[in-house]
């Protein structure tokens, strides 16, 4: 196979290692990154719960003696917000998913505690303040939720056993659509243009694409196709561009790869998976160690697929990289880091 000229995109992650987290960003130009220990100078917990992000910044949620807290850093120029213990744990609610927008936090609960009735708390943490909406009654579960611009959407399995999205509007605090799919299985995303779609797996292959405009909330298109995969139900793990959903792909269990990227085109109907067993094994060869797979993010500006990687020889000393794999399967590059990939910052 002819080799494929390496074209790198900038690029920004978080990553870690057994203490610290950490900022990584790469500048194609210059042929190398800067690294910031996060937990050194902001004092982010290495074991925080999760990550969400929000145009630039990205919010670190922990947990700790009775509270929750959250770290906001701005990827880009480095800027910072914290907010500490802005909510204690009581015996009224409790909590299954946290969120937020540029200036106020979403917690998904269950309340009163011990129920299944799900509702929403959007709280300003400047001062405190907050609003309870409820959502529906004795729900089955709740799954991780998408915010972007002033759209809160939330999935979860209503009390029939309904998969359902909810869309809420962070400036009016209420909600202003409720989507039933019935048994399909809904993976929701922000596409290429900023509009809502919508991937319904439908059994025996089957799905359909609705996508929905981010402001008026109008059903804009929908397309059915087929694709041998199983996407669990929340946000996506990918995005869509143009008519390619790049997506990814959980292979079958046993496996001595979890996961690989993968990218099918709605336009023909095709779908590609990237061989990620032989890229797997070229870099242990070459490397002399076992390694894991962490993250994966699709590139459109430079046509490949970043993958986060750990060496799983060192489990005292976490250190790992980043390959750089070219749509045709190919390992482009690979960049050695003193910490282990987990988070590609959306671009």
């Amino acid at each position: 196979m002819e080799e494929e000229e390496v074209v790198l995109p900038d690029f920004r992650l978080i990553g870690e290692n057994t203490d610290n987290v950490y900022r990584f960003s790469y500048d194609r130009i210059a042929g190398s990154g800067t690294e910031t220990n996060l937990t050194q100078s902001l004092g982010v917990d290495p074991l925080y719960l999760t990550l969400r992000q929000v145009e630039d910044v990205v919010s670190f949620y922990s947990f700790s003696s009775g509270s929750f807290s959250l770290v906001q850093v701005n990827t880009f120029t480095g800027q910072s917000v914290a907010y500490p213990d802005f909510y204690t744990v009581t015996d009224e609610r409790s909590i299954t998913w946290g969120a937020n927008s540029e200036d106020l936090i979403f917690l998904g609960n269950y309340s009163p505690k011990g129920s299944r009735d799900f509702e929403i708390r959007t709280l300003d943490p400047s001062d405190g303040s907050f609003t309870d909406l409820p959502i529906a009654l004795n729900i089955q579960q709740a799954y991780a939720p998408l915010y972007y611009r002033q759209r809160l959407m939330f999935t979860y399995r209503d009390e029939a056993g309904s998969y359902k999205i909810g869309i809420f509007d962070s400036e009016s605090r209420t909600l202003l659509l409720t989507l039933d799919f019935g048994q399909g299985i809904p993976n929701i995303l922000i596409d290429d243009v900023g509009n809502i779609g919508i991937l319904v797996g439908l059994g025996n292959s089957i799905f359909t694409y609705q996508v929905y405009d981010i402001e008026m909330l109008d059903q804009l298109s929908e397309i059915p196709f087929t694709l041998d995969v199983f996407l669990p139900p929340g946000p996506l793990q990918g995005t869509v561009f143009g008519s390619t959903l790049y997506y990814t792909n959980n292979l079958a269990q046993p496996s001595e790869v979890p996961f690989g990227p993968a990218y099918f085109d709605f336009g023909t109907n095709t779908n590609v998976e990237i061989d990620i067993l032989g890229i797997v094994q070229q870099v242990e060869s070459d490397t002399g160690s076992n390694i894991d797979l962490t993250a994966i993010r699709y590139y459109d500006d430079a046509e490949v697929f970043l993958v986060g990687y750990a060496n799983a020889d060192f489990q005292n000393d976490l250190n790992g990289g980043v390959l750089v794999i070219s749509k045709t399967g190919q390992l482009l590059d690979r960049i050695p880091l003193s910490f282990v990939p987990t988070y590609f910052v959306e671009p």
